[in-house]
């Protein structure tokens, strides 16, 4: 990626809603593996690896080819592709949520490997019910409508 140009960030925070009878709980490392690996050799998004307590990966993009809403249907993809294939039965299936929003605050610690404003907080969710997870965090659908914010489903 051209650094040159402007680039978008996200940063991705992993949240398992299941039980290992559909599909197995997998490692930060595996969760960020499968990014890493899937973004492969792509020129306007590259990845990497975090160490914070929250955030699991890092997406940088180039933001004169990609909106934000792009980058989390890729990642949706990236991951959907990999657990399809780590499910425990093909009969079972479950919903993958990618819920994200961008920053509005200042950040209140300077580790780079926090959220900064303007940057997309993105919650990469696995579980039987959208709707359900959705009512257990108190979204609600208005929510959506922000322009800040988007989300992206898909069933596995």
């Amino acid at each position: 990626m051209d650094l040159d140009r402007r680039q978008g960030r996200m940063l991705l925070a992993h949240n398992f809603a299941l039980t290992d009878k559909i599909v197995p709980e997998i490692s930060r490392d595996a969760f960020a593996a499968i990014f890493l690996e899937g973004l492969g050799d792509r020129t306007d998004i590259k990845g990497r690896a975090l160490t914070h307590a929250h955030w699991m990966v890092e997406i940088l993009f180039d933001l004169e080819h990609l909106e934000p809403q792009q980058v989390g249907e890729i990642c949706a993809a990236i991951l959907a592709e990999t657990r399809k294939e780590q499910k425990v039965s093909t009969k079972s299936s479950y919903d993958l949520l990618v819920l994200a929003g961008q920053k509005q605050t200042p950040a209140t610690r300077s580790d780079p490997e926090t959220l900064k404003t303007g940057e997309w907080g993105v919650d990469v969710v696995e579980t039987e019910s959208i709707p359900d997870f959705l009512t257990s965090i108190g979204w609600q659908e208005e929510n959506d409508r922000k322009p800040t914010i988007f989300r992206v489903e898909v069933r596995i």
